[in-house]
């Protein structure tokens, strides 16, 4: 570790202990569960439960990385043994069908945001997420921001490397466009941290065996871990997997670690770049989430596109820590 970034983080630490914590939601698509399956919101939750700058007022579970009847015992069993004591969480969507239709997530979610004004980590499908916003304009403004993974530039596929013949999906967005069209269509202020933050950061098999000899939690995540990492190194060739939902997390935590630009932002449907038609085939087409400054719209978001290095450094630290 680097003396100016140990002194940053003595630094952040002394800030850190002097501000106040600031109220977070956290709704999730956890898939926690071993054979392959990704990871990432494991990590973000316990970065998150080990993040002294968060209040979690609650946690809410989507469908998205796993079905929903796998998603929510997995949520619970999170929480339940690495979060906060007395730390709450909430049946949502089983499938984007649900958009617009109450649960026990999304009448939770608004009965918090009429107690007080927090920032909310949506790091799955934002169905939840945008019943609340659909059914509750009254609570727009209690929304200090909300945080999504999803989104790209024009143009930009979403590859782990250059040969890689096809490109990865924005699967938060395509599982419910319409949820976030809702978001789009309304005045909360929006924040993206989209594949391209996270591309720049890979958890490799050195630090999944850190944590073997870390905490409680971070022991739990080792084999389903290490799974994700044997698909990855077998579908793709890569020594390393991108710890997606890890950079939301961070822009609560410590937003000048990463790099980012306020741009117009929209919903387009362009030839899906994830498939190739076979010959006589028609081009499929599908909707993307796209920020640009050629968009004709008012409507902007801001867009996190590069962590700086230390930020990997801070997470391993964070996971590692313990309570």
């Amino acid at each position: 570790m680097n003396h100016s970034f140990l002194l940053a983080l003595l630094l952040g630490l002394t800030a850190s202990l002097l501000a106040q914590p600031k109220p977070v939601w956290i709704d999730t698509d956890p898939s926690v569960v071993g054979g392959g399956k990704e990871v990432d919101d494991g990590f973000a939750l316990i970065q998150a439960f080990h993040s002294r700058e968060l209040a979690i007022r609650g946690v809410s579970v989507v469908f998205g990385n796993a079905p929903f009847d796998i998603a929510w015992p997995n949520g619970q069993e999170i929480v339940r043994r690495f979060g906060p004591p007395g730390l709450k969480i909430y049946a949502g969507a089983d499938s984007a069908a649900k958009l617009g239709l109450e649960t026990d997530a999304s009448r939770a979610l608004a009965a918090a945001l009429k107690k007080e004004r927090f920032v909310i980590l949506a790091l799955g499908p934002v169905t939840n997420v945008a019943t609340v916003i659909k059914n509750h304009p009254e609570l727009h403004k209690q929304i200090i921001e909300i945080i999504a993974v999803a989104g790209r530039r024009a143009g930009q596929r979403f590859i782990a490397r250059a040969d890689q013949p096809r490109g990865f999906r924005d699967f938060n967005f395509e599982l419910d466009v319409p949820g976030f069209q809702v978001l789009l269509d309304s005045k909360v202020p929006l924040t993206l941290a989209p594949w391209e933050v996270s591309s720049h950061v890979w958890l490799k098999a050195e630090d999944i065996e850190r944590m073997r000899n870390g905490n409680d939690a971070t022991k739990y995540m080792v084999a389903p871990a290490m799974d994700w990492l044997a698909r990855w190194q077998k579908d793709l060739g890569l020594d390393g997997f991108n710890p997606f939902d890890t950079l939301a997390i961070a822009w609560v935590t410590h937003p000048q670690l990463l790099k980012s630009e306020v741009l117009p932002i929209a919903i387009q449907t362009l030839p899906d770049d994830t498939q190739e038609p076979k010959p006589g085939e028609a081009v499929k087409q599908k909707p993307y989430l796209i920020v640009s400054k050629q968009h004709a719209t008012k409507r902007t978001a801001r867009y996190c596109y590069e962590p700086l290095p230390e930020f990997k450094a801070l997470l391993m630290n964070r996971l590692l820590q313990g309570k």
